[in-house]
């Protein structure tokens, strides 16, 4: 296993550059290499080749090859400054080679989104600018191997800002039918809640009739009958979403659900007083009321 590790490093030189891309203004990063570098003697034959306009980004140096998501990282923090979050996509890969080189660079380019980081240089770079593609297509001091990464950046920003759309288009139109059907409910239930208040009266006579059956006629085919069709009736109202509001007495009075009435005209009422009785139960539609509950305080 060592030896092959060997024999890639041999093949070839590995370079990771980042090129960032600001969805704000549509612009890509792209900085200008320091005429001379100290340390690097084939420096002065890449800016003859590849320069003077350059990327973010560098080797991987030996030791480095296990790891080379970390590389990146550790280079991108030297010669911009900014700390990378795990959201770049490989761009495109390319191989690289100046006249002087002893091996051939492959060149990783990775697409990072710029999210208004300040901009640090190392001493390896002079000057950095913001520019839109087809600025960088015109400018002829930035060489080919810029303008290629920028190209095939551009059809992945597209490919992802339309599939962003197409999501967001699913997404909207999902909410609008969940909104329709949701709109479409509650119509249907205030359109009968009308006709449901129309019916309480009824319901209250079959309520009042059952609850005063004396003892000897409860079980006459007459009170069975009327007993059938009053639980009809109540598993309509069921059916439509119709249920009674949850009273009793000794409840503290609250008169978003109650409606409290007097034994006589002189009498004060006390909302701060328990119901006492309840005079006539109240029903409600979801939490839409339809009728209160109309209690006697006491």
């Amino acid at each position: 296993m060592t030896e092959d590790k060997s024999t890639a490093k041999q093949l070839f030189r590995l370079s990771q550059k980042a090129l960032f891309y600001n969805p704000q203004d549509k612009t890509f990063l792209i900085l200008k290499a320091a005429k001379t570098k100290t340390g690097h003697p084939e420096h002065a034959q890449w800016m003859k080749e590849f320069g003077p306009w350059d990327l973010p980004g560098g080797h991987v140096d030996d030791g480095e090859y296990k790891n080379v998501a970390k590389a990146f990282a550790r280079e991108i923090v030297e010669e911009v400054g900014i700390t990378l979050q795990d959201e770049y996509m490989l761009c495109h890969t390319e191989v690289m080679m100046h006249k002087k080189a002893i091996h051939p660079g492959l060149n990783h380019f990775y697409l990072v989104q710029y999210n208004g980081e300040d901009i640090t240089l190392s001493e390896e770079h002079e000057d950095f600018r913001w520019m839109r593609a087809e600025d960088i297509y015109a400018d002829k001091e930035i060489k080919l191997w810029i303008k290629n990464t920028v190209e095939k950046a551009e059809q992945m920003i597209a490919l992802t800002e339309s599939e962003g759309s197409w999501k967001r288009c699913v997404a909207d139109f999902d909410n609008y039918k969940k909104r329709q059907a949701q709109q479409q409910k509650e119509f249907t239930a205030y359109a009968a809640e009308g006709v449901i208040a129309e019916m309480l009266p009824v319901l209250d006579n079959f309520h009042a009739a059952t609850e005063h059956v004396p003892e000897t006629e409860a079980e006459s085919p007459w009170v069975t009958g009327i007993m059938f069709i009053q639980q009809q009736m109540e598993k309509v109202f069921e059916e439509r979403g119709v249920t009674k509001i949850d009273v009793s007495v000794g409840d503290e009075f609250d008169p978003h659900i109650m409606e409290a009435m007097k034994n006589d005209e002189e009498q004060e009422l006390d909302e701060n007083a328990k119901v006492a009785k309840i005079a006539q139960h109240g029903y409600k539609i979801g939490e839409k009321i339809v009728r209160p509950a109309r209690v006697l305080l006491g």
